[in-house]
């Protein structure tokens, strides 16, 4: 049975990330503990169905250290990744298997019972606050020990001790920090200054001032925390349209089965604390660690030198989830000296949060100020499927904007059904972009703003209470549409036709098409020629 995972360990993963292979050995760990502790189990001709039966009760009965078992994700994750092996030798190596081997459906199939914690915009401003004060630190002390490492005498505003500290810290280390039994100065003469640690920031970043940059990153971009984590150092490019905005693309390993989907947002370089900017001062304060890390972790963005090894890697999830704790810690001991200082301008102390609870934050925040648009929250998360997005805003605040919403709806359609005073009332002229593909709005002016014009006004595809009747004339405009906008895709440039007009035609297509009836297409075709002509798309 070794033998054959193994084979099937090799064939599967020989081309996937590190992270990826550990996460399956890790799995076939915990699947040798099952198999060495059943009885039963003396080759690989016992590898069977009912093997596979045992093994899902096995991990039913597992208990934490804290004596809580197993969450489902877990156990649905180690069956997985075992499937995946065994599906690999039925593919390539059939032969080897002793029978049919067969996996049960779901067996845990409400993997995800209660929402991941978010943490609301207030947190997420103080988050960014707290963050950005020490990136302006972090990166005032590499601006300082550059212009040390440039010269040889006295700098403004540094002591000279200070100096002398650095350039032999940066010549011993060869621009990293050395170990520091090999600098000729002691400790206690170090410690007037800061300490090794403190007098790191002169030359390169720290884990000190790295989980700053890495939650603000991860805020602006809705990254989840593992792609974010391994961004390379090549992710920015510029904009197509706009010469002020800069796109950054990042990878997602989990984006798509055999065609990955870029994760990709632009931002505008003038804002002083956009994510191009920080990623540039990161480039910069890791560039003197690049050569002394491995090949393959070169192109990486978050690099750190370990304080325990010495050696120059790619931050680990642990390492990162203890600098968040220690970030946390240091933030809200200043905010509590300012709260103290000037009551007045309050400013929102940081829970113990995580930074996977970010993505979905901000998949909320965003939810929440659209008034219920699932799409622009889709589009923030890039996700192929708007459920998988649903998952993401869940929760106490997503469920009172729906009833919200849906309360607002069934106002208006029982204001339009019985009438309301208003029958005899002349309808109001609809201003232009108010009936996209004529589906009329019932009202325009009131929307989600009160007495302005509604804030969707153009995008009506998107609006949460647009109703489309199934019937042959609205399918016969839903085509008309589509067919015009595909039409102008091919005159138009691409990357201005994807930015301007292929969300409209991805709804339209994806999730207003397939809710008419197949019987309807003939007679909606029929009705087209009769239809008025669209504006020309530009």
């Amino acid at each position: 049975m070794t033998s054959l995972l193994a084979a099937a360990f090799r064939g599967q993963h020989a081309a996937n990330t590190p992270d990826t292979q550990r996460g399956c050995y890790y799995a076939l760990d915990i699947f040798a503990t099952f198999v060495a502790e059943d009885t039963v189990v003396a080759s690989a001709v016992d590898l069977s169905s009912a093997l596979i039966g045992r093994y899902v009760v096995w991990l039913d009965q597992r208990i934490t250290r804290t004596g809580e078992p197993w969450t489902p994700a877990s156990k649905a994750n180690l069956l997985t990744n075992l499937r995946s092996l065994i599906d690999w030798t039925k593919r390539n190596a059939p032969e080897r298997l002793p029978s049919r081997i067969d996996f049960p459906y779901r067996p845990w199939s409400n993997r995800t019972p209660t929402p991941r914690p978010k943490v609301g915009e207030a947190v997420i401003k103080s988050i960014l606050q707290a963050a950005y004060e020490e990136i302006d630190e972090a990166w005032e002390r590499f601006c300082t020990g550059r212009r040390i490492l440039a010269t040889k005498g006295a700098i403004d505003g540094v002591d000279a001790q200070t100096c002398r500290f650095v350039r032999e810290i940066a010549r011993v280390g060869g621009g990293v920090t050395p170990p520091s039994s090999k600098v000729r100065y002691g400790v206690a003469s170090l410690n007037t200054r800061g300490g090794l640690r403190h007098l790191s920031g002169y030359m390169h970043l720290t884990l000190e001032y790295l989980p700053a940059f890495f939650l603000a990153i991860a805020v602006q971009t809705a990254g989840n925390p593992t792609p974010v984590r391994r961004m390379r150092r090549d992710c920015q490019s510029p904009h197509p349209l706009d010469e002020h905005r800069v796109l950054i693309d990042w990878g997602k390993p989990r984006a798509g089965l055999k065609v990955k989907r870029a994760q990709r947002r632009s931002f505008d370089r003038r804002r002083p604390y956009a994510a191009p900017i920080l990623i540039d001062r990161l480039i910069e304060m890791t560039a003197p660690l690049v050569p002394h890390s491995r090949p393959s972790e070169r192109d990486l963005l978050f690099l750190m030198k370990s304080e325990k090894t010495g050696l120059v890697r790619l931050v680990s999830h642990e390492t990162l989830a203890k600098g968040v704790k220690r970030f946390i810690a240091r933030a809200n001991a200043r905010i509590a000296i300012w709260n103290r200082a000037a009551p007045e301008r309050w400013r929102e102390p940081l829970p113990d949060f995580a930074a996977a609870f970010l993505r979905g934050s901000a998949a909320t925040q965003v939810y929440t100020a659209s008034q219920g648009d699932l799409i622009a929250a889709q589009a923030l998360l890039n996700h192929a499927r708007i459920d998988t997005t649903e998952r993401y805003i869940r929760g106490p605040e997503a469920a009172r904007l729906q009833a919200d919403t849906i309360a607002r709806a069934q106002a208006l359609m029982i204001g339009w059904v019985m009438g309301d005073g208003a029958k005899d009332a002349p309808a109001p002229e609809p201003l232009p972009g108010s009936v996209p593909f004529g589906h009329d709005c019932l009202n325009l002016l009131a929307g989600d703003r009160p007495g302005k014009t509604c804030s969707k006004l153009g995008a009506c595809l998107r609006c949460p209470g647009l109703v489309i009747p199934l019937d042959a004339e609205h399918l016969a405009r839903v085509l008309t549409a589509i067919d015009a906008l595909e039409a102008a895709r091919e005159r138009l440039d691409p990357a201005r036709w994807q930015l301007i007009y292929g969300p409209s035609h991805r709804i339209l297509v994806s999730d207003i098409l397939p809710d008419f009836p197949d019987d309807l297409h003939m007679p909606a075709r029929q009705v087209m020629g009769a239809l008025p002509m669209l504006p020309a798309l530009e």
